[in-house]
């Protein structure tokens, strides 16, 4: 953290904290609109908002925050670990500074470049960025030189799913009924429902017709399974919730609210909640809970699961055309692994399709290498993190450069994907 605040300066640093900090406590709030996709974050700093999260973590933990924090604090400490060899990399600086300034609203590709770039120099490799070229046609990142092999190497991060955020936001309308049905009568509820459609093909009034069959029923549970998605709907418990206030403060919206109210931990679970609450001094935490509405959603169908497993195609096409014609090429392909398990199968499945398949069009590329990144936040940790890498052959004339070098999780955390030439 240190490295990257003395780019930025303390009187800099300071006011881009402080704005971090007066966000997050806004949209603890409530006064951030729930559908701002940047919700508890400025997108115009997104840089400062990874570190003040980072800072948090060791110097005033009140103000972490669990979920977007288990995405950020590994890979800084993975920069942190690798930062003597990455010190010694042509380059770097400027790298760094680019990062904490002008890619500021976008960080990730800049900190997955630092990363790449320390696990080669961890493998005994030579590195040295290539300089931007301003007004001109974009170049690859770096030069790796191990032993008697040299390479052009290209970073691409992809993002999070555009259709994911689609789907979230309609899922939001869908149940917006209900949950305000629910809140007005005093009712404390949970559903937890499996859609075997795309979610934009869900009738508008499908949840609101399933709440009032419930209600209607008198029973303390509705269970349903049709065409359209199966799951079940009933009265909440609140106690297992109040018995820990009793002694304890819960962060709100957190993992181990959530696991409280439903009644289990579910990784990477989709929820939409509402609930009336007691705030404690700490705004962003919990001391009484009288009514909670909670929406628990999976959305399975063959045909989101396909468009969520994001193809790496493009990513791949511009990264190689980004490598020069007569040096052998390496690209790199990062991105988070959250859409839940079918989601990362099916994703598994593409990316070995489509790279054992890419057509580099005569550049001389040798190696792809796939990093998948799980972050998590569980009820009784503050982040884990999960780690697997792929690579494809291309047009190998060597073996690949990297071995089992992981980028962020230490040696000791290694999980290895299987390999493919």
């Amino acid at each position: 953290m240190t490295y990257f605040r003395d780019f930025i300066g303390q009187d800099e640093w300071k006011k881009r904290r402080n704005a971090a900090a007066n966000r997050l406590y806004a949209a603890s709030l409530g006064r951030v609109d729930e559908t701002d996709p940047g919700r508890y974050f400025d997108e115009s700093d997104a840089f400062g908002w990874y570190l003040f999260l980072a800072e948090a973590f060791i110097d005033h933990v009140w103000n972490f925050e669990p979920t977007f924090g288990s995405r950020v604090v590994p890979v800084f400490k993975a920069i942190g670990r690798g930062l003597d060899l990455l010190l010694s990399v042509d380059g770097v600086e400027e790298r760094a500074r680019r990062l904490v300034s002008s890619e500021r609203r976008q960080p990730n590709g800049g900190l997955f470049e630092l990363l790449v770039a320390s696990a080669y120099r961890s493998s005994g490799a030579r590195v040295k960025f290539v300089p931007e070229r301003r007004g001109l046609s974009r170049t690859y990142d770096m030069d790796v030189e191990i032993g008697s092999r040299s390479f052009a190497v290209e970073c691409k991060r992809l993002e999070t799913s555009q259709y994911g955020e689609r789907e979230r936001a309609a899922m939001r309308e869908l149940w917006r009924p209900s949950a305000t049905g629910f809140s007005q009568n005093e009712q404390s509820a949970f559903c937890d429902v499996h859609f075997r459609i795309p979610i934009d093909r869900v009738p508008p009034a499908y949840l609101t017709e399933k709440s009032l069959e419930w209600l209607r029923s008198d029973m303390p549970s509705l269970l349903w399974s049709d065409d359209i998605s199966y799951g079940a709907m009933g009265e909440l418990d609140l106690d297992p919730l109040r018995e820990v206030l009793d002694d304890h403060h819960v962060l709100a919206s957190s993992s181990r609210m959530l696991e409280l109210l439903s009644g289990r931990y579910v990784r990477h679970a989709n929820y939409i909640q509402l609930s009336r609450l007691k705030l404690a001094e700490n705004p962003r935490y919990v001391r009484e809970c009288d009514l909670a509405v909670l929406l628990r959603w999976e959305s399975a169908s063959p045909e989101a699961i396909d468009a969520k497993a994001r193809d790496i195609t493009t990513k791949l096409s511009e990264a190689s055309d980004q490598l020069p014609a007569g040096r052998p090429g390496i690209v790199h392909i990062g991105f988070e692994a959250v859409e839940g398990d079918d989601v990362e199968r099916a994703r598994h499945r593409k990316i070995i399709e489509r790279a054992q398949a890419f057509d580099p069009r005569g550049k001389p590329l040798e190696y792809v290498y796939c990093h998948y990144f799980v972050p998590e936040s569980p009820p009784d940790q503050a982040w884990a993190f999960d780690e697997t890498l792929q690579w494809v052959g291309i047009a190998p004339t060597g073996p690949h450069p990297l071995g089992e070098t992981m980028l962020i999780l230490p040696a000791e955390g290694v999980r290895e994907g299987p390999h493919w030439r």
